[in-house]
């Protein structure tokens, strides 16, 4: 996974960002949109950043 590639091109917030979230401890997708705001605006990302934000809080258990 590449950290710099952007995810939401709306806010600015990329793979590494998303990770950043879970490891501070987000447990829930909802928490990563309130922690980095990805998927906030136009939500066009929405989908693709719950599919990396499942995967990531699964590889965390």
């Amino acid at each position: 996974m590449d950290k710099k590639k952007v995810v939401c091109t709306c806010y600015g917030v990329t793979n590494g960002d998303l990770e950043k979230a879970v490891k501070n401890g987000a447990q829930s997708f909802k928490e990563v949109k309130k922690a980095t705001k990805v998927a906030c605006a136009c939500g066009h990302c929405k989908d693709k950043a719950k599919k990396r934000v499942k995967k990531l809080l699964e590889e965390e258990k």
